[in-house]
């Protein structure tokens, strides 16, 4: 039995954004090896109860969650990024000091933002191996992201805090005896000698929608998923919804937002109902997505493999996307979406193709068959059981 301490920035609960999915996928594969003792050490998302799911997982224990730190501003006086600043309170290092005492065969840093605990971890962590789950090349994407910005005072804000974010995340691959990656691109970006680096694709861990076809009668809607809290996020959908959203209206065409997005943002889009629509975060998907033609993935800051992919793809919707959005599927599965690569030529994808019914149905099926020879939960545990039950790592 493999002791495992997983130290994650924000407990993987409520399962709406893509980190949150990506970490509870992982979790619930090793989980379903039977032979790890998983406890996992973070901070709440917000004030509700670990979801069921991930509760019920077997030897898989969540010591209380404290509240992140609330005053963000004040990384600016330490080395930590705001988010590895926040995300460790007092709190979890008293907590964390106490697991410590205990033997561990891993110890996990999941996601770059779980790093500000690493000195604690390496003092103290005795013969315990390191991995880092690396949910990006954060030293890659946080520059593009801060340049994006136009305000002069707001851009060097963030380009120090993309450099920190760096400087972090480099020093929790120096100290990794094993990485795992999402894509093949972030794998290459971390190789380096003495290093295993392993690509662990995300899990799907809802249901399969049975077959169905794609009818006349369905609306003419784009879905978009996403959970739009970070100002990467942010800043795609200002993207999305200035490119797109014109010529999608010109044709009748609704863009179906779901998930949070700010207040500010959505009162600065209201007039565009109803071509545009936000819904919130959506408990129950299989509604929204039955009443969808397509799904999107269009963004262009942020890097790393849009989960948003697999709701589609095992919802057996199309997708339009972006080519540099769709990183980390293969070349077969590409060919079964809708792809261009600029926004403008996307929106000429989209009015092209979205009444083309023989088109969508030929393209959902094909895709369907791809993605869940991939990305099902059977195929992520066996590469979890390898990677973290199979070997012992390198001891210091």
């Amino acid at each position: 039995m493999k002791k495992i301490l997983w130290i994650v920035g924000r407990i993987p609960s409520p399962l709406f954004s893509g980190d949150a999915l990506y970490s509870a996928g992982i979790l619930t594969a090793l989980s379903r090896t039977g032979q790890t003792e998983v406890t996992v050490v973070g901070c709440r998302r917000e004030d509700a109860p670990v979801d069921d799911r991930l509760l019920r997982l077997p030897g898989t224990v969540f010591p209380e969650a404290p509240w992140p730190r609330r005053l963000g501003i004040r990384s600016l006086l330490t080395s930590s990024p705001r988010d590895a600043y926040c995300l460790a309170p007092p709190s979890i290092g008293t907590t964390l000091a106490e697991l410590l005492n205990q033997r561990w065969d891993w110890i996990v840093f999941d996601h770059a933002r779980s790093g500000a605990l690493l000195p604690m971890v390496l003092k103290q962590r005795k013969r315990a191996s390191i991995c880092y789950l690396a949910h990006n090349a954060e030293g890659k994407i946080r520059p593009a992201i801060a340049n994006d910005f136009t305000n002069p005072l707001r851009r060097a804000i963030m380009r120090w805090d993309a450099e920190k974010y760096r400087r972090l995340e480099q020093r929790i691959v120096d100290a990794a005896d094993s990485i795992l990656c999402i894509t093949d691109a972030d794998a290459a970006y971390f190789a380096q000698p003495g290093k295993t680096t392993f690509v662990v694709p995300p899990i799907y861990l809802g249901a399969a929608a049975p077959s169905d076809r794609i009818e006349s009668t369905r609306p003419k809607s784009i879905l978009l998923l996403g959970s739009f809290e970070w100002v990467a996020k942010q800043r795609n959908l200002e993207h999305i919804i200035g490119t797109l959203l014109p010529p999608l209206k010109r044709q009748n065409v609704t863009l179906d937002v779901v998930g949070n997005v700010p207040e500010d943002i959505k009162a600065r889009y209201a007039h565009e109902r109803p071509h545009l629509v936000f819904h919130g975060p959506v408990a129950d998907l299989a509604n929204v997505l039955a009443r969808s033609r397509a799904g999107l993935v269009a963004e262009t800051l942020g890097g790393g493999f849009k989960l948003k992919l697999l709701d589609y793809a095992f919802a057996r919707l199309p997708i339009f996307g972006l080519r540099a959005a769709v990183d980390g599927t293969t070349a077969d599965e590409q060919s079964a979406m809708y792809l261009a690569d600029t926004m403008d030529d996307l929106a000429k994808t989209i009015v092209d193709g979205i009444d083309d019914l023989a088109g969508l149905n030929r393209n959902q099926t094909k895709l369907f068959e791809l993605m869940s020879n991939r990305f099902g939960l059977e195929q992520g545990t066996r590469r979890l059981h390898d990677i973290l039950v199979e070997r012992a790592g390198a001891a210091p």
